[in-house]
């Protein structure tokens, strides 16, 4: 991976011309982002994420739109990112396509993360940043929260509307383009930038999604993916040491910061980098291993609360219940059939 996460400039697309037709001096906001004009007429090239968050921080202020990042990702056709769109959009679920995008946006955006997790009816898919620490990031996060929005939309209609939209940066001096794109309740100020849906949502079936040409495109990725160079696992390790420490009961903060050698301040502010959340993750976490013992009969019910981390049975039940709707018993029948 480059030193400074980069991103496509397959990005860039329509950005020049929205730039221009709002009144402002393209090539002079590239020139003081450190680009040359021409560097975002070649589509396979890759830019600086930096650079892009800088381009329309500074296109915001040139043109006089607070909401340029919103307005840029409301007009952008996500199918200009190329393979990761077209993958999502021959996923058999639309779970499914959300992991795929989770899998391999790293082929078009180095600096992005997204992740999902499940608390009771509602999922959270949060966005998050990393190598950007020094940016600043509204105009990027709004542009990024459009674009989502409408690949969503892709699969599941033009009227769809998620339940919440969150965004960690603080209030606008207008919040009504954002009710106005996203359809719903936007909050700011939160502990991360994501859309809050059903769970259920999850599971509705991608429409026209082609089995053979997902395939191929899964594979063509794989190999991209396969050729980069490996990244640093953050968040695959605190997993691992989330559930390393389930062995011994709950999985405290404290006790997994210890394991990754951090205080528990760093790891919180490493999390918040991925837009994560550390009850959240270690929940999401539980979840992830209770499914997998659930759907064998190898242990019992107090085994897998035991395993998990829980100090008794009702314990587990009432958190399966809520990552579920249904009581671990329930959940292993319908695994099972």
């Amino acid at each position: 991976m480059r030193c400074k996460p980069a991103i496509s400039v397959a990005m860039t697309t329509g950005l020049v011309e929205m730039i221009t037709s709002k009144g402002g001096d393209a090539d002079q906001i590239l020139r003081g982002c450190g680009l040359a004009p021409s560097a975002l007429t070649k589509p396979d090239g890759f830019i600086a994420t930096a650079q892009m968050a800088r381009l329309l921080e500074d296109a915001a202020q040139a043109t006089a739109d607070d909401c340029f990042g919103l307005h840029f990702g409301e007009r952008y056709n996500p199918k200009n990112i190329g393979p990761v769109t077209y993958t999502a959009l021959n996923s058999p679920t639309i779970g499914a396509a959300i992991e795929n995008i989770e899998r391999y946006l790293k082929v078009h955006n180095e600096a992005a993360r997204w992740v999902t997790t499940i608390e009771g009816e509602r999922a959270y898919v949060v966005h998050g940043l990393v190598g950007l620490e020094n940016e600043n990031l509204r105009q990027y996060r709004e542009a990024s929260m459009a674009i989502a929005l409408n690949t969503l939309r892709m699969m599941a209609g033009s009227q769809w509307v998620p339940q919440e939209v969150h965004f960690s940066h603080g209030l606008p001096a207008q919040d009504s383009e954002h009710i106005r794109i996203f359809g719903g309740p936007v909050q700011f100020g939160c502990a991360s930038t994501a859309f809050v849906i059903d769970r259920e949502f999850l599971e509705r079936q991608v429409p026209a999604a082609d089995p053979r040409l997902y395939g191929i495109l899964r594979r063509y990725l794989d190999v991209i993916l396969a050729e980069m160079p490996p990244e640093d696992n953050f968040l695959g390790s605190i997993r691992k040491a989330i559930a390393e420490a389930m062995r011994n009961g709950d999985p405290k903060l404290a006790r997994v910061a210890k394991a990754t050698a951090m205080s528990p301040r760093t790891l919180q502010r490493r999390l918040q980098e991925y837009g994560v959340d550390f009850k959240k993750l270690a929940d999401d976490t539980r979840r992830r291993f209770a499914s997998d013992y659930l759907k064998n009969h190898q242990h019992t019910l107090t085994e897998v609360a035991f395993l998990l981390g829980y100090s008794d049975v009702s314990a587990f039940n009432r958190a399966c219940k809520r990552w579920t709707g249904k009581t671990p018993l329930e959940y292993r029948r319908k695994a099972l059939r």
